[in-house]
């Protein structure tokens, strides 16, 4: 009995020592598996997207990522922040794939550029690449024959290094810069372009088995078991991305401007400053990220200041016009993006400026009317008031006027007495008793004068 006991123990022990090193084993599978990094670039290349890739590419070499996957969706963006983007992606010491994913998705403008500084280059079936005319990509007034060929020889050189270095084509690329051409996935692999063409993730990276990366990290890439952890952008650069677009940037600009200009006419009013405090603040945070024109912050502050001088001078309007013509060129020329994908709305400049010079000229101006207007206190704001005789004047009696009982008496002496209901207009005032006259004897002795 006692030697069963000690075969079941060890049958027992047997057991669970072999789970335990099917479980050891498991985890150490787990660990030993390659990490893929999934990065989303989604939205406009600005300088919210541009720290997003940077920091997410250095978070992925902190934690070991044999490959990164860049997930891009992009109408273009700002020069600046797409050059900024190459660097961190060529600097980045493990292969980068870009992507331009999911189906319906494009690599419009700068996102050519972002496409060909990956050391791969891939496209979902359904999306499309080009279109990066220096219109949309560069800065300046390219409307000037010699800069506007400079901006767009400088371009064409960028994106044809960046296709040579990576074995690409570099005439197709050039292309996209100066004839603005656009071209589907399947066309852009067949020029060689891109590299590969898959469906998704787990698709593209069977397509990379084995594939031969050229360029600064050439070598063979071995994608047999890796494992996908996406990351999606977080919501501070979510929210960092919205207050750098121009269009809310200026919306914070005006909305602040307003709720202060009501705060400084009517002070103790708190909230309205508090608030435009606050989205001006906002605004500026916005704007600082932005190129801005030094013509579009004197047209700013200019119109502003013709809106107020307009409720403080007879002008008829003309001030208050030109300030408002003033905001709306403002809002036209404040940011220089020189990207359509990344611009300014003309409507909506055009209309919110409108509403806030009309709203702002006719805050001001009540506000200025309520200060010259005649301060009375006391018995004084009961003059010209009128109101009913409750108790007959004969000649004192009670008068109710302004929400209250009043001791009267006629303004005409030795007049008839003045009975209950009639109507009476206060004339002076007599210590505590109001001296008051028939509002119809009233209008008829005006009618007599005009007579």
């Amino acid at each position: 009995m006692a030697r069963a006991v000690r075969i079941a123990l060890a049958l027992c022990a047997l057991f669970c020592g072999a789970v335990l090193l099917a479980a050891g084993a498991g985890a150490q599978d787990e660990e030993g598996s390659g990490l893929v990094v999934s990065i989303e670039l989604a939205g406009t290349i600005d300088p919210a997207s541009e720290r997003w890739l940077g920091g997410a590419l250095d978070e992925a070499a902190d934690d070991g990522a044999e490959l990164v996957i860049v997930r891009l969706d992009t109408p273009g963006g700002l020069d600046s922040s797409l050059r900024e983007m190459v660097r961190d992606i060529i600097a980045a010491p493990m292969p980068v794939v870009v992507y331009v994913s999911p189906d319906g998705a494009r690599a419009a403008s700068a996102g050519l550029f972002v496409t060909q500084a990956g050391d791969v280059a891939a496209m979902a079936p359904q999306t499309n690449i080009g279109s990066a005319s220096p219109v949309q990509i560069g800065g300046g007034d390219i409307d000037d024959e010699v800069l506007g060929r400079k901006i767009e020889n400088d371009a064409a050189a960028y994106v044809r290094a960046l296709a040579e270095e990576h074995g690409r084509n570099p005439e197709l690329a050039e292309e996209m810069v100066r004839e603005a051409t656009n071209v589907t996935a399947q066309e852009a692999l067949d020029a060689g372009l891109i590299d590969v063409i898959a469906r998704n993730q787990e698709e593209l990276l069977g397509e990379l088995d084995g594939f031969r990366v050229r360029g600064p990290k050439a070598g063979t890439l071995d994608t047999e078991g890796l494992r996908i952890d996406e990351r999606d952008m977080p919501l501070q650069y979510e929210i960092l991305q919205l207050l750098v677009n121009p269009n809310i940037a200026y919306l914070l600009l005006l909305a602040g401007v307003l709720g202060i200009a009501i705060e400084l006419f009517s002070p103790g009013l708190i909230f309205p400053g508090a608030l435009g405090l606050i989205s001006f603040l906002l605004g500026l945070y916005g704007t600082a990220q932005l190129p801005v024109t030094a013509a579009g912050i004197a047209l700013l502050v200019i119109g502003i200041g013709f809106i107020i001088a307009e409720a403080h001078l007879p002008t008829a309007g003309v001030l208050g016009g030109v300030g408002v013509v003033a905001l709306i060129a403002s809002g036209l020329l404040l940011f220089d993006t020189g990207s359509e994908g990344f611009g300014i709305s003309a409507p909506l400049v055009i209309g919110v400026s409108l509403a806030f010079g009309l709203g702002l000229a006719f805050a001001v101006k009540k506000v200025v009317e309520a200060r010259r207007r005649p301060v009375y206190t006391g018995y004084e704001e009961l003059l010209g008031q009128e109101g009913d005789v409750r108790v007959p004047l004969a000649p004192v009696g009670q008068v109710f006027v302004n929400g209250a009982l009043w001791r009267a008496e006629p303004a005409d002496e030795g007049s008839t007495p003045i009975a209950a209901g009639v109507r009476v207009r206060v004339e002076s005032v007599d210590g505590l008793t109001l001296i008051v006259r028939p509002v119809a004897t009233e209008e008829k002795r005006s009618e007599g004068e005009n007579g």
